[in-house]
Formats: structure tokens, C-alpha cells, sequence
């Protein structure tokens, strides 16, 4: 069901107007194949989410927890109307498991620290139940390049995950976090035990290294990698620098 929620969102992020936004944020950051290759999408807000319910239905959305009704009263009568759990945040991306299903969504808002605060949202939110720390963002996309190079990077976000594939480093995954859980451990496992942390350059970064190694340094080889210091992780080292080479790329990182 999560799969036609996915490609209902990426008709509507090519074809509704009120979509544009989204559209000239994702254009500003990414090309326009990893839109397509990660599969991004646009959830319209409560104004509008007779859009997504006219695709899939309310039943799909009402299963998955992504709409809920409230009554209300005005000019017109009295009745309930489906409110949208991801109102105001329009971009959605799916999470894939390591065979490539879809088994959650992430929504993210567009709107900076003030009007989050504002609006008093996250800047992120997921489909109910949904546990990142049970899966690796990148795994279903990078699983080859990670066995066939012998290692992974392991970062925090997946626009990092997303714009190191864009520069050819493909081997390599998202934690979603600063920390590695147990169960996205033995995933990574399955496939190599030499990994590269490549956290954000603060403070949580390098506690997640620290507890990382503690955790399963025993189990694994691991290398901590580091971005040089201005950069706070790969997604703005690479924007930053789009005139670099891979080779170059990687020789900073090391």
C-alpha cells in the first residue's frame, strides 16, 4: 500500500501546479536523476489532500495513519473533513528495505527554524511505526558497489546518501542518526565488515563514533574518515565543491 501512496505523491510533485515549490527545492539541491532514482514525492496539505484521497483512497491513508478527520462548522454545515498528518511538510521520500519495498515514508517541511516553530512542527516526521533504526537508507540502491568495493561509508542524513551517489560514491548508507542500532549493524554486516564513519563534523558525530566502535568494534573493522572542519557533512562538502573529482572527493574525506 505504501507503494501507491509513493507513486500517487511523485505523479502529483510532476503534475500539480501547487506542487512548485517542492519542485524548485529538489531541483536546487539534487539532479533530477536521484529525484527519480530515490523517489521523491509531494504530499499536499489538508487544503488539498482530496488530491492523494481521489488516487488511493481515504482507507489506504486512514491504515497508515496519514489522514485523520475533524469535524467542523462554518458557513456552509456542519461536517468532518480529512486533515493531512504531513500538513505543511510537502516533501515525501520512501524508505526502502534491502529488497527494495517500501516500509515507510519521511516528510519533510520546506520551512526554516522560525516557521517551524511557529507552525510548531518538526522538521521531519514518519509514517506511523515506522522505525529507522531498522533500516539503512541507500542499502537496496548501493548493496553492489558496497560488495563489490570492499567497504562503506556510513553517514548520518540521506540527502548525504543521496549526493555522494550523485558524485559516483556509491557505496554507501544513512544511519538517520548519529548512532548505529543492532539491527542496522548485522544488515550492514551481511555485506562487508569494513566500514568508513563519515558523521557530521560536531559533537554528536563524533559521540556516535566513539559508541559505534564501542559497540561492535570487535565485530568489524572500522575507520573513522572526517571531512575537512568547515563542512558539517558530505551533502554540503559536495555542494560546496561540485568542481571536484571523485578521487579528489574521497582523498578529502580520507
Amino acid at each position: 500500500m505504501l507503494e501507491k501512496i509513493t507513486e500517487a505523491c511523485r505523479f502529483l510533485l510532476h503534475d500539480f501546479p501547487g506542487a512548485e515549490k517542492v519542485r524548485e527545492y529538489l531541483d536546487s539541491r539534487l539532479t533530477k536523476e536521484s529525484q527519480e532514482k530515490f523517489h521523491f514525492g509531494y504530499y499536499p496539505g489538508w487544503e488539498e489532500i482530496s488530491l492523494l484521497t481521489d488516487i488511493v483512497g481515504e482507507d489506504i491513508l486512514l491504515q497508515h495513519d496519514l489522514i485523520y478527520f475533524r469535524d467542523i462548522e462554518d458557513s456552509l454545515f456542519p461536517r468532518s473533513i480529512p486533515v493531512s498528518k504531513f500538513d505543511k511538510m510537502p516533501l515525501v521520500m520512501p524508505f526502502r528495505d534491502v529488497y527494495g519495498k517500501v516500509v515507510g515514508l519521511v516528510a519533510r517541511t520546506l520551512l526554516d527554524d522560525a516557521g517551524m516553530k511557529a507552525a510548531n512542527i518538526p522538521k521531519y516526521k514518519n509514517t506511523a511505526g515506522f522505525k529507522k533504526g531498522n533500516y539503512l537508507f541507500g542499502l537496496y540502491e548501493n548493496k553492489r558497489s558496497i560488495v563489490e568495493s570492499g567497504g562503506v561509508f556510513v553517514v548520518e542524513g540521506q540527502f548525504d546518501v543521496i549526493k555522494a551517489n550523485e558524485r559516483g560514491i556509491k557505496n554507501i548508507v544513512g544511519l538517520g542518526t548519529n548512532n548505529m542500532t543492532p539491527t542496522q549493524f548485522c544488515l550492514l554486516a551481511r555485506y562487508t565488515g569494513n566500514i568508513f564513519l563519515l558523521l557530521d563534523n560536531d559533537e554528536g558525530g563524533e559521540r556516535g563514533r566513539k559508541t559505534i566502535r564501542d559497540k561492535y568494534g570487535k565485530m568489524a573493522s572500522f575507520h573513522n574518515f572526517y571531512l575537512p572542519l568547515e563542512y558539517k557533512d558530505i551533502d554540503e562538502y559536495l555542494t560546496k565543491e561540485p568542481d571536484r573529482d571523485v578521487e579528489s572527493v574521497c582523498l578529502a574525506i580520507k
